[in-house]
């Protein structure tokens, strides 16, 4: 969450992927799902990477908010993340029972994390 944190406030990006402690994928302009393949395919065969996406630090709510939803999962699992962390009550979470199935059945944890960041 901290690295998150970080690259959103540096207006880079709003995911990072990490495995092991060591951040393998940082979303730039391609977006979430394509950090997200970079991500696991880095991770090796086994998977097993942690994926967190955050709001940026000043992020405009009136115009964009950070979403996921089947197509997140779907990359997720396609790209054998392991975990799924974003953040609670800055993230919108589409077709919730739907993301939640495709978590349980692809084994992915999806976790909604406090406010780490004091804004």
């Amino acid at each position: 969450m901290r690295i998150a944190k970080e690259i959103s406030r540096l207006e880079i990006g709003q995911t990072v992927v990490v495995k092991d402690g060591t951040v393998l994928a940082v979303e730039g302009f391609e977006g979430t799902d394509k950090c997200l393949a970079r991500g696991g395919d880095l991770a090796g065969r086994e998977g097993g990477a942690v994926a967190v996406k955050v709001a940026r630090e000043k992020h405009d709510f009136r115009f964009d908010i950070p979403c996921l939803g089947p197509q997140t999962l779907e990359t997720c699992a396609a790209a054998r993340i392991a975990v799924l962390a974003f953040e609670a009550g800055r993230s919108l979470v589409l077709e919730q029972e739907t993301c939640a199935t495709l978590a349980r059945k692809n084994k992915i944890a999806l976790v909604a994390m406090g406010n780490a960041g004091g804004n």
